[in-house]
């Protein structure tokens, strides 16, 4: 874990009350550590700590495809272990032409936070920062959740991003990219999409039989590409509007079996569906364990 300087610190201990930081950089330059270690330095102290996790691509909190927040415990040892509090669906697990969900996932996810009470929220992004729509997206999620301290894993592509989120009035501080991030090959990338999907399913997902005239079936709201609701293919990555937390989706798993549709999701067996909104994602699957996405 990277270690915080006596120059940020005293920057930290001199935030607001209910801080939102957000942290920018280019791939692979360590931003998760950057979260990982700034929520440690909060927890030691004694701050209720929230984490929104906007890097659809490589999500380590909800599953990818998918914008989430969770609230530290003391159990928590790696962002992986966070327990999800909420997800908002986007329906790509890149931000391109999902700007739009992106952004509206990031201000659902930090206002819940709020509402929950952290002392310090931290927001993880993805690492599309170049122009021209790395700098659009950043500097919207910027202007939407207002953050109070924005930290930048200073490299020359970031230039751009930093200097126009300067000139939009944040605070932006500079820092060193971590030297010891690995460079992650696409393969490592989609075995991480996997991991994180199997993670939130679970063991024993439950499978809920999808009938027409109990659940109502749409196309997500930002869903650009044509999807054809009356012809769902198996392994269609949907969410089921979440009956207890207004504003959020529940991630799920379209599927078909013998010809009839179901989805899967970590539920209880009498959770009643309800909306359920189809993207274009699609995930392959071996029974009930995601072997692509």
């Amino acid at each position: 874990m990277i270690s915080l300087n006596t120059a940020l610190i005293k920057e930290l201990s001199l935030l607001p009350s209910r801080p939102k930081i957000m942290v920018i950089g280019e791939t692979d330059t360590g931003k998760s550590t950057v979260v990982k270690t700034l929520a440690h330095w909060f927890q030691e102290q004694s701050q209720k700590v929230a984490v929104v996790d906007s890097d659809i691509g490589q999500s380590d909190i909800g599953p990818p495809g998918f914008v989430s927040y969770g609230i530290l415990t003391q159990s928590t040892t790696s962002p992986q272990s966070i327990t999800n509090k909420g997800s908002y669906l986007v329906g790509k697990t890149s931000p391109y032409g999902r700007e739009l969900s992106v952004v509206t996932g990031t201000k659902v996810c930090v206002e819940a936070a709020q509402r929950s009470e952290a002392d310090a929220i931290l927001i993880d992004t993805c690492g599309l920062v170049k122009p021209a729509g790395g700098v659009q997206i950043k500097c919207a999620k910027a202007e939407m959740v207002k953050p109070d301290l924005v930290l930048a894993l200073n490299t020359p592509g970031l230039t751009p991003l930093v200097n126009c989120l300067n000139s939009l009035g944040f605070h932006v501080r500079n820092f060193l990219p971590s030297k010891k991030v690995k460079t992650k090959l696409a393969k490592i990338r989609k075995e991480n999409r996997i991991s994180r999907w199997n993670a939130y399913m679970g063991d024993s997902p439950s499978l809920f039989s999808v009938h027409h005239s109990r659940a109502v079936i749409r196309r997500w709201w930002d869903e650009s590409r044509y999807v054809d609701i009356d012809q769902i293919p198996h392994g269609t990555v949907a969410a089921i509007q979440d009956p207890q937390t207004p504003g959020f989706q529940i991630p799920c798993i379209w599927t078909i079996s013998e010809g009839d549709p179901f989805v899967l999701a970590p539920l209880p067996k009498n959770c009643k569906l309800g909306t359920i909104w189809i993207t274009a994602y699609k995930l392959e699957l071996n029974g009930t364990t995601v072997t692509s996405a």
